[in-house]
Order: structure tokens, then sequence, then C-alpha cells
């Protein structure tokens, strides 16, 4: 039980587990109902999206490391978040093999492999949050037309540097992930993790510390930067629709590609306020309220771990779905011959009607 570890938060607990006034508390009893009631089907569920993520975002490699996509800086940005996403899928995938949902292990190896695989996870999937964040910064100031090196924003030497200047501090802010548990061993219980002594010394600090810089740096601020930075892209957009309005119309093209390429960067920002935003809340309460967290609140991780692994899926959905190269590029890397010929056949034919029907540029 949590009483057992001296740890104190900053509203009074629920009752512990087990004991008769636990049945007259409604959020505890909620929570170990839903719980329940999913955890049978959490196995499956997670390695489906797993198994998924692991091979879209090999996909999503293959499309974007090819000649004709890895000159945009959006598209090397895009292809290092695929590369971030594909470390959590293979950390996700180290995990359901390390520990199959049990809690001992059959060697320390296996056991300080978990650790190091949790320190991972989080350090590839933080990287690839602040990944997003960057594009849409470099998107900003590529559309800042008094910023006379605007172009060089959107190229790939630009999106690598931004890259390594974001991703290095959160590999090194996420080393506190292998502090917060232990590696223990007992004849009784076997090897199997526990709550480290750090994380227990002075009523628990350096738990709390940890569940809420998690929380802040990992979840909340790229949701907040996303947000701000989207704000600045649709000011920006609307500038250019106003001073496209004025302009020669070869201008049209120009502003026609600002819109086309900045769609997905307010995509992004749905997913992470739908999917980061209540794990970032949900760290931050368990950091206020640590015993709730470690008898109760820290059930419902495992819901995290669906929005966590679901979101490196929707980077595949989204690109597939805006990105007329990387549709085309796409076929022709990974669809039969005889399939993609039907598809340019179908297409070149309803380009010929619409010419012969139609006036209108396609």
């Amino acid at each position: 039980m949590a009483s057992a570890l001296n740890c104190t938060q900053f509203t009074v607990p629920y009752p512990e587990p087990g004991t008769d006034e636990v049945g007259n508390s409604t959020i505890p009893w909620l929570i170990t109902t839903v719980v329940k009631a999913y955890r049978p089907f959490h196995y499956y569920i997670l390695t489906f999206l797993v198994v998924f993520a692991f091979f879209a975002n090999i996909m999503i490699v293959k499309v974007l490391s090819h000649k004709e996509m890895i000159r945009s800086g959006v598209n090397v940005t895009m292809l290092l978040i695929a590369v971030c996403d594909f470390g959590c899928s293979i950390a996700g995938l180290l995990q359901l093999f390390l520990r199959s949902y049990s809690d001992n292990y059959t060697s320390y190896p296996t056991a300080y492999g978990q650790i190091a695989v949790d320190y991972l996870a989080v350090a590839f999937h933080a990287s690839s949050l602040y990944l997003a964040v960057g594009m849409a910064f470099c998107r900003v100031k590529s559309l800042n037309i008094a910023n006379r090196n605007k172009d060089l924003w959107q190229s790939p030497n630009y999106a690598v540097r931004v890259a390594c200047a974001l991703c290095a501090p959160v590999f090194l802010i996420a080393t506190f992930v292998l502090f917060i548990n232990a590696v223990k061993n007992t004849e009784e219980e076997g090897i199997y993790l526990d709550i480290s002594d750090l994380s227990l010394l002075s009523e628990c600090l350096f738990m709390k510390a940890s569940l809420m810089a998690s929380g802040l740096c990992f979840k909340i601020a790229p949701c907040l930067l996303m947000l701000v930075l989207s704000l600045f892209l649709l000011r920006r957009i609307d500038e250019g629709k106003q001073s496209a309005q004025n302009a020669a119309a070869n201008q049209k093209g120009k502003k026609d590609k600002i819109d086309r390429s900045s769609r997905f960067i307010q995509f992004v920002l749905v997913v992470f306020l739908i999917t980061e935003s209540p794990q970032g809340v949900f760290s931050i309460l368990g950091g206020f309220m640590i015993l709730d967290y470690i008898n109760y609140f820290q059930n419902l991780s495992i819901f995290m771990n669906i929005l966590a692994f679901f979101n490196t899926t929707t980077s595949f959905i989204i690109y597939s779905s805006l990105s007329a190269k990387f549709r085309r590029i796409f076929a022709q890397l990974f669809l039969p011959s005889q399939v993609l010929e039907k598809i340019y056949l179908k297409r070149s034919t309803v380009v010929v009607h619409s010419i012969a029907h139609s006036s209108r540029t396609v």
C-alpha cells in the first residue's frame, strides 16, 4: 500500500485499496471497475497499435527518404519524426517481449532492459513531439516576409539543425526515468521492479518532481508551443492571402502551396490536443496526488499507453491523406505494377474527360 511509502500529497488521499471505506468512494470504485473491464482487451489492442506503428513508420521512412521527397525541409523533419515513432514502436515491442505484463522477470538483464526500454520510449516519443514543434517553427519563419533567409528555413540543412537542437536536450532530460524504479530480488517474489529508494526520499519528492516534469516538459509544453505556432501560422497565411489578392497572377500558385503545406501542421495540432494533453494532465495530477496515483491513478496508465502509441500511427494517416506526392511514391514503392498501371490508367482517363468537358485548369 502507498501509506507504507511515507509519501505525502497536497490533498486528502482516498481510502487505501482493500479497506472498507474504499467502497464508499466513487472515484476509486470507478477507476477499478473501468480498468478491470478493459484490461483483458488491452494487450491485444496495444499489440495491434504497436505492430501497425512499426510497419507504418517503416513505410514512411522508405517514402520520405526517396530522392524526390528528401529535398524539402518539411519532409526531412517528417522523416525524423517517423524515425522517432519507429523507435517508440520498437520500444513497445520490447516491452511486450520483456515483460508480457507480468510483475516478475526471468533475469537481471531483462529487468534492467525494461528500465532502458522505458527510457527510450519516453525519449523517442518526446523527441517526436518536439520535432513537430520544430517543423511548425521553421514554417512560421519561412513565411516571414521580412526574413531574408526565409527560404533557408525550409531547407533540409536547417531541418537537421533544428532537430539536433531539440532532440539532444530531450534525451538528456529524459534520463530521470532511469532512476524512478529499481531492480530488486527476494526469495519470495524473485526479480522484479519496484519504486527506487531515491524516489522515496523526502516524502517521495523525486517521484513527484519526475511525474510533474514529464507532464509539463514532454506533454503540455509541446502542445502549448504547437498551439502558439499554429496561431502565428494562421496569421501568416491570412497575410499571404491578402497580399496575393493584390499581386500578379503568378503568385496564386505560391499562395495555394502555403495553404497545402501548412495544413499538415494544423492536423498535427489537433492530434496533439487529443492524445498528448490528457497524458500531460494525468502526469501532473499524479505529481500532486502521489498517494492516489500509486493506489489508483497509475492503473489508468494503460489508457495513456494507448493514446501514446496511437499518436505514433497518425503521421502515416495524415501525410498519406494530404500529400499527393507521398501517395504517388508510396504506390510506386509498395503496390504491384499491375495495380499501379490500373490506377494511372484510370486517372489518365479522368483527366482526359475533364479536359474535354471543362475549361478549368486541373
